[in-house]
């Protein structure tokens, strides 16, 4: 298991704390909202000393700015090794993140499985999945095949998109979680082969759906369309936030 640890200047002194990836990024989140409150009620004029420490201590990307909607679920992913951004021919990051492009197959594989703390490095074997042998996904391919992740049973193209539906899955199969019979709120995700998961994603608030210009909900979900990077970040972020908030009931 990788381990992070999160610095931050509180009264004056570097407080350094270990964390665990899925769990670390939320519970460092908890101890700073502490150390923010506690700052602002004794000495105000060290709160903006506070902030500015933890704005540099962030993963930043070029196309990722603080005003985009996306902007807490990717850098919160990529702190903590779950998404990075894209490399080029000589292995170096340019800095680009992508959350436009699509998310393809073998970057939800591997995005989910790191979100769920899965050792890449412990999953040993040949993957049944012909074309993972040659692709630099084989790890995750061969992880996700031991955890019984139901996408890869249709043999899918690892470079092809991934769907709205098949992410929420695959989460759910990269984190164990055992999805209940449910009916999805949704017009158009009745009789889809993965409602169960995308009912199970809004019940626990996930997903919330398509909504309109004006921000009012549209009833659909659009399960097979293609998620793009920025969102899957937000599902990723929204389920270690599940897991997070049942740990503490």
């Amino acid at each position: 298991m990788r381990i992070h640890t999160w610095t931050a200047l509180v009264s004056g002194v570097l407080v350094t704390t270990l964390v665990t990836p899925a769990f670390g990024l939320f519970e460092a989140f908890s101890k700073l909202a502490e150390e923010l409150e506690a700052m602002e009620r004794s000495s105000p004029e060290g709160l903006s000393e506070l902030l500015e420490k933890l704005e540099d201590s962030e993963t930043k990307f070029n196309d990722v700015g603080s005003g985009d909607w996306f902007h807490r679920y990717v850098s919160s992913a990529a702190r903590w090794g779950i998404v990075t951004g894209y490399k080029d021919a000589a292995g170096k990051p340019t800095g680009a993140f992508g959350p436009g492009n699509t998310v393809t197959v073998a970057e939800i594989l591997k995005m989910a499985l790191k979100a769920a703390q899965v050792d890449d490095a412990t999953c040993r074997g040949s993957p049944s999945l012909t074309q993972a042998e040659r692709h630099w996904a084989r790890p995750f391919v061969v992880c996700a095949e031991q955890r019984g992740v139901r996408l890869l049973t249709s043999a899918p193209d690892l470079n092809r998109p991934a769907l709205r539906g098949e992410v929420l899955s695959v989460v759910f199969d990269a984190f164990g979680d055992k999805v209940p019979p449910l009916f999805a709120p949704f017009k158009d995700t009745e009789n889809h082969p993965l409602e169960s998961d995308i009912a199970y994603a809004a019940a626990l608030k996930i997903i919330s759906g398509d909504k309109d210009k004006s921000g009012n909900p549209t009833g659909t979900f659009r399960p097979n369309a293609p998620v793009n990077r920025a969102e899957a970040a937000k599902i990723i972020y929204e389920r270690l936030r599940v897991e997070v908030m049942g740990e503490e009931q």
